[in-house]
């Protein structure tokens, strides 16, 4: 029995290095620009099928897939919402330094706004990968499921801090499992909010029916 997940623990470990280094070789053949958002999808997709399960898929032929199929609809959704957060960030910015009090008043808006924007961008791969639906659709999704089981939100937050805490403290982990451990943490608290959604649709047929 103890060998048994000592495999299974090993077994994890190596698959999820091997998503990682997926992710990064798929990121610098779409030039990274191009690359990046489509690997994370890829990502993502795998991680999913093995905590739903789907543990014995072809990795590399699944990522290939998904990483062709979501080339562009990825890149529009990921740069997006770069973009929405560089413009927040830069006024954030403006609004730090400039002295005008108007100007600054603005400044605690925006972080508030910028801040869940943050939050919101956790749930947008899980969304996408899970549900398939429109890029408006996966925004808005993920800005409502912020809500829908706060206190694992709150636990998905903390624990992403502490991972990054990690990555940064040794940086040498993050070309080994830095982007599939991150996807690792996302997707599992993810499914736990998507079990609660689930739960509360079932719920509200029962009153219809």
């Amino acid at each position: 029995m103890a060998m048994e997940r000592i495999y299974y623990f090993a077994d994890s470990i190596i698959r999820l290095v091997y998503v990682n280094l997926l992710a990064i070789l798929f990121s610098l053949l779409g030039l990274v620009v191009f690359g990046f958002f489509p690997a994370i999808v890829a990502t993502f997709f795998i991680i999913k099928k093995w905590l739903t399960g789907f543990s014995d898929i072809h990795i590399t032929k699944h990522f290939w897939k998904i990483f062709k199929k979501e080339l562009i609809r990825s890149n529009l959704l990921g740069w997006l919402l770069t973009l929405i957060g560089l413009f927040l960030y830069i006024n954030m910015s403006i609004a730090e330094v400039i002295g005008h009090s108007i100007v600054q008043y603005s400044y605690y808006p925006i972080v508030i706004v910028f801040s869940i924007l943050i939050c919101l961008c956790l749930f947008v791969m899980p969304i996408y990968v899970y549900y398939r639906v429109s890029i408006f659709a996966t925004i808005r999704n993920a800005f409502f499921l912020l809500f829908v089981h706060p206190l694992n939100t709150l636990f998905m937050l903390a624990a992403t801090v502490l991972f990054f805490l990690f990555i940064r403290i040794i940086p040498g982990f993050f070309p080994i499992i830095g982007i599939s451990g991150f996807a690792m943490i996302i997707m599992w608290f993810s499914l736990r909010t998507f079990e609660r959604v689930d739960h509360m649709q079932k719920e509200e047929n029962k009153v219809v029916n």
